[in-house]
């Protein structure tokens, strides 16, 4: 008896759920009547895009060329945004190979120095840095950590994470080997699993290491030493080169120079199953991968609008965030993901979809991504913020003169920063020419940090010289440029993501006077 209710009820609620899905299904429906009214047989048709006549339904004459342009021209402005993160990469490879007549796969650039810094999309003054790419199409990667102050990580050409290597990866510091596979790599090229190695796969061919070595010059030296990066097969060895000073430009070009490098990156690269309908795009505007870069004088105009365009989109992004979840207090933003929303993520996949704005400002604004970057652990990761705006909601510029309070305590291990980039580039700011120029950056290692009674820090920001015995706290500014602030924290606690560690403020100053007292 028990058991026959329990059925009737079940069919009761099939029958209930049909009748429903069938109600939704109607009322879904659109009238010939809707149909018709939105759209005319013959008549303009006005979009957000201008107007467009139609002829008995069809395109009028001279119709489908503007309509053939306005489609063209949205995709070239929508294949800038997905291009970002290899276009910067391939940049990237392509200058260390122009720098460096012995830079090859499997070597590390050792960049220290100002000028060998300031082409990289936001990175810091604080920790020495070592560069470089390997490639598994031949045969699996090894990278051997050795235990110490290292904090890296794997990044795949379209700045997707496997994994975090040194401190804050899986050995936590201890060290360890590991082992790279990308998409190419023969099987029988591939060490056979051990306890002793870490394995990833990556989606792409090349791979990307970000190595930063944290401590004395002396101490650097040593722990880089005992590095080791070769493929399978080969004899464990590290080639580390001098970064010489040299410029390194980085970030995206612009013009049909984006399209170009975005061409030999995909021509270099296997292409992803997620990427085929934006290479079917690319087709159609004159690129193809395994092709000559040859798009007609058509193609070139729309290519070249489609850069101005999508690089449009990408600073909107940035500079007037629209994604829900990143913004925190007084509008400082976490860079990158964690529990706050639209945050790109190391795999730049969520649960039915892959981001794509969120990819396109990352990689517009920075450079690399790793678990401990994405999904922060308090005290086990890098916690990055940023800001676009003073206290008064107004912009950042280099001709006139600001201080940021820094509050005291704050939550760091390893340590913290505040890095000044340019607007235009985002990169260092390049204020080489200025009498306290060639330094961008005021953190807990900063040699001669002045510190208030209370514990907490002024940063002088302005176009001047800084005022006499604040040179380690001042950063100089250059007149008709913008600049915003990245704050970093390395082994930051759990402070820093519940908002009990106030963030700084930005004001606006009319000069340092009441600050330097």
């Amino acid at each position: 008896m028990k058991r026959n209710n329990m059925e009737k009820a079940s069919i009761a609620s099939f029958f209930t759920l049909f009748l429903m899905v069938g109600v939704d299904a109607q009322a879904a429906q659109q009238s010939e009547e809707e149909f018709e009214q939105l759209m005319p047989i013959t008549g303009k048709v006005d979009t957000y895009f201008g107007e467009f006549q139609l002829d008995h339904s069809f395109p009028a004459v001279g119709e489908a060329e503007k309509i053939y342009d306005l489609m063209d021209h949205q995709r070239a402005a929508q294949l800038y945004l997905w291009g970002i993160p290899l276009v910067g990469m391939t940049r990237w490879h392509e200058v260390y190979k122009e720098n460096y007549k012995e830079y090859d796969y499997n070597t590390l650039v050792s960049v220290t120095r100002f000028n060998e810094r300031r082409g990289i999309l936001t990175a810091n003054e604080t920790t020495d840095y070592f560069f470089g790419f390997s490639n598994t199409r031949d045969a699996a990667v090894i990278l051997d950590i050795p235990p110490g102050l290292f904090v890296g990580m794997i990044d795949d050409m379209w700045q997707q994470s496997p994994s975090d290597v040194g401190v804050f990866g899986p050995n936590a510091g201890a060290g360890g080997t590991h082992v790279i596979v990308g998409p190419s790599t023969p099987s029988d090229e591939v060490p056979a699993p051990a306890d002793n190695l870490l394995m990833h796969r990556v989606e792409t061919d090349r791979v990307f290491y970000v190595l930063r070595a944290i401590g004395t010059l002396e101490e650097v030296k040593a722990l880089s030493a005992k590095l080791r990066l070769y493929n399978y097969g080969e004899k464990p060895a590290i080639k580390i080169i001098d970064g010489e000073d040299k410029y390194a430009p980085q970030y995206q070009p612009r013009g049909l120079a984006y399209w170009e490098m975005l061409h030999r990156g995909v021509t270099d690269e296997v292409v992803g199953e997620r990427d085929r309908l934006f290479m079917y795009w690319l087709r159609t505007l004159g690129i193809e991968k395994g092709k000559p870069f040859a798009p007609t004088e058509r193609q070139k105009k729309i290519l070249e609008d489609g850069a101005r365009v999508g690089e449009l989109m990408a600073k909107a992004l940035v500079y007037d965030e629209r994604l829900e979840g990143v913004l925190r207090q007084n509008n400082w933003r976490m860079i990158l993901g964690g529990r706050w929303g639209d945050g790109i993520k190391n795999t730049q996949r969520m649960g039915h979809y892959d981001i794509f704005d969120p990819r396109a400002r990352y990689g517009y604004e920075a450079v690399t991504t790793s678990p401990a970057m994405t999904i922060p652990v308090p005290g086990k990761a890098q916690a990055y913020i940023g800001k676009f705006e003073d206290e008064d909601g107004e912009r950042l510029q280099g001709g006139k003169s600001y201080v940021i309070r820094i509050e005291k305590d704050v939550p760091a291990e390893l340590f913290w920063s505040i890095v000044i980039y340019d607007t235009d580039t985002r990169t260092i700011i390049d204020n080489r020419k200025g009498v306290a120029g060639g330094k961008a950056t005021v953190g807990s290692k900063t040699s001669g940090l002045r510190k208030n009674d209370d514990g907490s820090h002024y940063v002088l920001l302005g176009p001047d010289a800084p005022p006499k015995g604040w040179e380690a706290n001042h950063v100089q500014t250059i007149p008709g440029r913008g600049w915003f602030p990245y704050m970093r924290a390395y082994g930051a606690k759990a402070e820093f993501f519940t908002d009990e560690y106030k963030f700084p403020i930005v004001n606006k100053v009319k000069d340092f006077s009441e600050y330097i007292k």
